[in-house]
């Protein structure tokens, strides 16, 4: 009986495999690559560099030309063959290339267009057939990335052509960008109702031709303006009711005004000045990196009006604290959950750090606290009693994790008072200060450090249940266990930095 049924089984399988076997077989003859669809023919085609697009006519006399069927041209250093070593010839070859691919696509269809090429005088005499090329192709997506390596004090930036774009070609347009150019918006401009993304980089432009484009991108998600010297305030009347992503970037302006009502995410580099967003409900992500001094009083007081809705916060800057240990301000943080501060200080400054506990006051629902401390001049280690102010429960935070911590009396101040004050906490991570070179006396010397300030301020405030973590300069994780004891961390942290650096 069994055997009769492993022979059955057997008989079974072998007939099953068979089966498949044929099935595998004729689809491999019968099914050719060339055989795809137009469309998927495409999308492969588009996924490619135009070089190799190109050389895919290779592969099947019926593909010789499939390559022109691609929707996107994408030309940049690679675009050129390796072959060509002199500058001159370089640009000429680069030159030569993009006009012939264009006259192959003359009547078709380019949705996406990317001139990627360091900038070059005789590039100029081809912006305008490049441009009306965009126009005849309906081309939805324009990238000219032409800006010179060496930018500083040039003025020669390229003029983009606006005037040569018709009604058709501006609804068309989704997105834009455009570097080390120019323009000035011809008379009764409707702007780009339709654009979705639009990238400004060494734009030269005056304030009312940029305030007027931007106006009449009512589609408006996202928006770049990258080293734009205005000299003059950037006011757009119009909302930008559907703009969702804001950089600025090291841009001459003077004041931005405008009303977004949607906007998530707003990144800002530059020298301090009054920014109005408008009421930004949606606001959730904010990165702002100063170069002028902010004050505390600033940080209190304009922050949370310009952000009412943050909840993830990175704040750089070179902090002023000449100023009473606490300050009450009405103004909160009030969706504040993650907060990453990067503080410059001179020695100025260093002995009030334990002012910055007025931030955790604006900001009560905070989980996550970075503090990461650049200290210029020589550190003063602690010197007892140290200062201590009333404590305010900040209940919600979680992770505390502090960066350039050499032991100062003011650094030892704030963390004390935040440990306290934070009955939630479970992470905290203390990273040693930013020194150039490590030697073993320096490492008996932090040793020391850390063991004199857990016995003396940490040791009966901080819970057993806080994953404590040690970190060096480059943030290599000190090898401690998790149920090690403080100074068993300690050990192990020296004993990793001894034989790893």
């Amino acid at each position: 009986m069994d055997n009769d049924l492993t022979w059955a089984r057997k008989r079974h399988m072998g007939s099953y495999e068979s089966y498949q076997g044929k099935v595998f077989k004729k689809t491999r003859a019968n099914v050719q690559f060339t055989d795809l669809p137009e469309d998927m023919l495409s999308m492969v085609l588009s996924k490619l560099p135009l070089k190799d697009a190109v050389r895919s006519g290779i592969l099947s006399s019926k593909w010789k030309d499939r390559w022109m069927l691609c929707p996107k041209l994408r030309f940049d250093v690679l675009t050129v063959s390796k072959n060509v070593f002199y500058e001159q010839q370089y640009t000429q070859k680069f030159i030569k290339t993009v006009n012939a691919v264009m006259q192959q696509h003359q009547g078709m269809v380019v949705e996406e267009l990317m001139i990627k090429f360091e900038f070059d005088c005789r590039i100029l005499n081809h912006i305008n057939s490049w441009v009306a090329f965009v126009v005849s192709s309906r081309t939805k997506s324009l990238a000219l990335d032409i800006a010179p390596t060496d930018y500083f004090g040039r003025t020669d930036q390229y003029r983009f052509p606006l005037e040569l774009l018709d009604n058709k070609s501006i609804f068309q347009l989704r997105h834009l960008k455009l570097s080390f150019a120019s323009f000035e918006l011809p008379p009764q401009f409707s702007g780009f109702p339709n654009l979705r993304t639009l990238d400004l980089y060494l734009l030269h432009v005056s304030r009312k031709d940029l305030q007027d484009m931007l106006s009449n991108c009512i589609n408006l998600e996202w928006f770049s303006i990258f080293r734009c010297h205005l000299n003059d305030e950037l006011t757009v009347a119009c909302p930008l009711s559907k703009l969702l992503y804001f950089r600025v970037v090291h841009c001459r302006i003077t004041k931005i005004v405008l009303n977004a009502a949607k906007l998530k995410t707003f990144i800002f580099y530059g020298r301090l000045y009054p920014v109005d967003l408008g009421d930004a409900p949606n606001l959730i992500h904010a990165f702002l990196d100063f170069y002028t001094p902010v004050t505390l009083e600033h940080a209190l007081t304009i922050l949370p009006k310009v952000l009412p809705s943050v909840q993830d916060l990175t704040l750089r800057a070179s902090f002023e604290l000449k100023m009473p240990l606490l300050m009450e301000t009405s103004c909160k943080f009030s969706h504040l959950k993650c907060l990453d501060l990067w503080l410059i200080l001179d020695d100025k400054e260093v002995d009030n750090i334990l002012s910055l506990a007025s931030l955790l006051r604006a900001a009560p629902f905070v989980e996550t606290l970075g503090m990461n401390f650049r200290v210029f001049g020589v550190p003063h280690h602690v010197s007892e009693p140290i200062k201590s102010i009333t404590r305010c429960p900040h209940n919600h935070l979680k992770n505390l994790h502090i960066t350039g911590f050499s032991g100062t009396t003011t650094q030892l101040e704030f963390l004390v008072h935040v440990v306290e004050s934070a009955h939630a906490l479970e992470i905290l991570t203390i990273n040693g200060p930013n020194i150039a070179r490590r030697d073993d006396k320096w490492l008996i010397r932090f040793r020391s450090l850390v063991r004199e300030l857990e016995r003396k301020y940490l040791h009966e405030i901080i819970s057993p249940n806080v994953k404590l973590s040690i970190f060096s300069q480059n943030s290599k994780m000190l090898e401690g266990q998790k149920h090690m004891s403080f100074l068993e961390e300690i050990d192990a942290a020296i004993l990793y930095y001894a034989t790893h650096q």
